[in-house]
């Protein structure tokens, strides 16, 4: 019988332990390098396109005319050329 002092210690401990909520991340860096980058290559005889994604959604679409024409990047949202002929 002298276990139920024991016992009602450890409800008290599971109870109180239970009762706080999770720590959760505040700072937003710390779930920005979980997500995902990739850049995709689609290639066929007169041009080549590099898509670069993160966490999903098109941040980047580069370019490539293979015809000697200067590289050009496409925004993403509204789809409209965007030409960097003098990049640095």
């Amino acid at each position: 019988m002298r276990l139920l002092p024991y016992l009602g210690a450890l409800c008290v401990c599971a109870i109180t332990a239970c009762s706080q909520t999770p720590h959760t991340p505040t700072d937003p860096k710390s779930t920005a390098g979980l997500e995902r980058s990739e850049t995709l290559v689609t290639e066929d005889g007169s041009l080549r396109i590099e898509e670069t994604r993160v966490g999903g959604v098109i941040k980047r679409i580069r370019v490539f005319p293979k015809d000697g024409q200067a590289p050009y990047d496409i925004d993403p949202v509204t789809r409209q050329r965007i030409w960097k002929i003098a990049e640095f």
